[in-house]
């Protein structure tokens, strides 16, 4: 039998883009800024046995994203701000409580991260041609007057 103790999850955010880029586009500058997301999440389970001492477990999923952010005169524009890629996640377990072996789990995850952020920015690179694809289609529907009240 099995004893849920905890269950938790954390973000990792990179606060530096991993790649930027310039957008001229029907008379507007668009700025496109990609940055990797990882979150963590933890379950702590105890197994009970009848004859022998319970031992906490601690199981962990940690996912990483790319994320798009889009400003466009000094406003971000949220319409095309988004997860453009999610990688596989990645799990593991530890013996003993999550609070304990939360440094361990951080250096493994730091290590797969580090692992993905070239395709991360080969990711964020191909992601141009999308946006500008996303732009025209907005830009389609305002010139055309396909949206219009009443």
């Amino acid at each position: 039998m099995f004893l849920m103790l905890a269950s938790s999850a954390a973000a990792l955010a990179v606060a530096t883009p991993i790649h930027s880029t310039e957008i001229a586009h029907a008379s507007n500058a668009y700025t496109a800024s990609y940055k990797t997301q990882s979150t963590v999440r933890f379950h702590e389970v105890e197994a009970r046995f009848a004859n022998r001492m319970s031992v906490p477990v601690c199981r962990w999923q940690a996912d990483m994203a790319v994320n798009r952010d889009v400003v466009a005169q000094g406003r971000p524009v949220a319409a095309f701000a988004k997860p453009i890629h999610r990688f596989a996640p990645i799990s593991g377990s530890h013996a003993g409580g999550c609070t304990a072996a939360r440094g361990l789990i951080a250096v493994e995850i730091a290590r797969h991260d580090s692992a993905r952020s070239a395709a991360a920015v080969f990711v964020a690179r191909q992601d141009r041609a999308v946006l500008v694809n996303e732009l025209d289609g907005i830009h389609a529907l305002s010139v055309k007057g396909a949206v219009t009240g009443g």
